[in-house]
């Protein structure tokens, strides 16, 4: 297996070649203040070949997780204390504008589905961006209500 080092000098190069390819606008470091690429990479030991398919993945993993915690919210599973201790914070209103976020999020997983059946690189290109702008100026934001909502009710006064 490659060291550290040499896997990151390879993720350099490809983010790289991947941007002068594909033409998106988002930085590297734009992307990975987001969605963690160098863990992903690290965690993988090694960078692929079909580099802008692995960053996509990366991405769409990232907001499928979120998507999962936020429609345990919508409809928590009875078997977990968690999740329906959670859930109850939330008025039908509050659960509505999550059904939307998790619409948002969709729309940004189903796009990636998409450019992998198609091999599109400008609608790759797209989703690469939108997955950064939608993240910076809606998911983020909603997410931090969200957790905070949810942080406060943990709390255990002594």
């Amino acid at each position: 297996m490659k060291d550290k080092e040499a896997i990151l000098d390879e993720l350099d190069e490809k983010f790289v070649n991947a941007k002068k390819e594909l033409k998106f606008n988002s930085s590297f470091d734009e992307l990975e203040s987001v969605f963690f690429i160098k863990d992903a990479v690290l965690s993988a030991g090694f960078v692929s070949d079909g580099f802008s398919r692995q960053l996509r993945a990366r991405i769409t993993d990232i907001y499928k997780s979120w998507m999962s915690f936020l429609h345990g919210l919508i409809m928590p599973n009875p078997q977990n204390i968690v999740n329906l201790n959670e859930s109850k914070l939330f008025s039908s209103e509050e659960k509505k504008d999550i059904g939307n976020l998790i619409g948002l999020m969709m729309s940004v997983i189903s796009r990636s589905d998409l450019v992998n059946l198609t091999n599109d690189k400008t609608e790759e290109a797209k989703m690469i961006d939108d997955s950064f702008i939608v993240w910076k100026e809606t998911v983020s934001p909603f997410l931090i209500k969200v957790m905070s909502k949810i942080d406060r009710s943990w709390v255990v006064e002594s």
